[in-house]
């Protein structure tokens, strides 16, 4: 078992460097003023956006972390990660790694989103223990948000925002 304090520190340093990564990235990207395109509107300007929110608050974190030093963590249990929290963590970052590089780019990207968003709301809801009732209802919830999100994600970034989509 990992204490919780070194879970937090890998995984703010590990979103610092996301975020960064994102804002160089967005910062980077063509500009379209060649097109008399207001500055305004650059393709780079969400992920830039977004990049430099998930910096601060990874940054946050760690100041946070730093400041409290060795005190234990309030209402957690001797302040460990269990082996089911990683195992949790490890499928969750496989979920994430399978969208990015097997579903984007191969199937349309709203089918993408939504198979994400199902497979992902049927992993950690699910149980052995759920009545033949709860289960269909947890299936139907699923693809029911699955299918809006995802199509609602594709209009806005393809409709709204204009961008072109993998």
């Amino acid at each position: 078992m990992l204490k919780i304090k070194t879970v937090d520190l890998a995984v703010s340093t590990i979103l610092l460097a996301v975020g960064i990564a994102e804002f160089i990235g967005g910062f980077t990207m063509d500009r379209l003023e060649v097109r008399q395109i207001h500055p305004a509107s650059i393709p780079g300007l969400l992920p830039m956006v977004l990049g430099l929110a998930i910096a601060i608050v990874a940054a946050l974190q760690l100041i946070g972390l730093y400041r409290r030093g060795n005190t234990e963590i309030e209402g957690v249990a001797g302040g460990l990660v269990t082996v089911k929290e990683l195992a949790r963590l490890a499928l969750l970052i496989a979920i994430c790694a399978f969208y990015a590089l097997f579903l984007v780019g191969r199937v349309h990207f709203w089918v993408a989103s939504s198979l994400f968003i199902t497979g992902f709301m049927l992993i950690f809801e699910l149980s052995l223990r759920m009545t033949k009732r709860k289960l269909a209802i947890t299936i139907t919830r699923a693809v029911v948000i699955a299918v809006a999100f995802g199509g609602a994600v594709s209009f806005l970034f393809e409709d709204l925002f204009l961008v072109r989509l993998p």
